[in-house]
């Protein structure tokens, strides 16, 4: 276990160990967002964020990167990436690895 966990309560700890502490990460950081964008103390605030340069000018005539574009180009593409590497995960060795368990979550996700 590394040193910084050690420290932390146990209750913390097997929580951040866990699977699940991703997506309450993800979860809450998507609540945090819908509130800022939508309250009007702070939408402007989130605006003005979204609409930040960031980074180097990739094509002079598309303008700087922006963390909104930052957001849908890199980190959209490394969050299909990991969904399609737990897609993977869960043919190869989980629990659609018999292709009788395939047959409904294929059906569904084609429909």
């Amino acid at each position: 276990m590394p040193r910084p966990l050690r420290r932390l309560p146990s209750a913390l700890r097997s929580f951040l160990e866990s699977g699940a502490s991703g997506g309450v990460a993800l979860l809450a950081a998507t609540m945090l967002a819908m509130v800022a964008a939508n309250l009007p103390s702070t939408r402007e605030a989130y605006e003005a964020f979204l609409h930040h340069s960031t980074g180097p000018t990739l094509a002079p005539s598309l303008g700087p990167m922006t963390v909104h574009l930052w957001i849908n180009d890199a980190l959209m593409a490394v969050f299909f990436l990991l969904v399609g590497l737990e897609i993977k995960r869960e043919l190869v060795d989980g629990g659609l690895s018999r292709p009788s368990r395939r047959t409904l979550p294929f059906v569904a996700a084609t429909v």
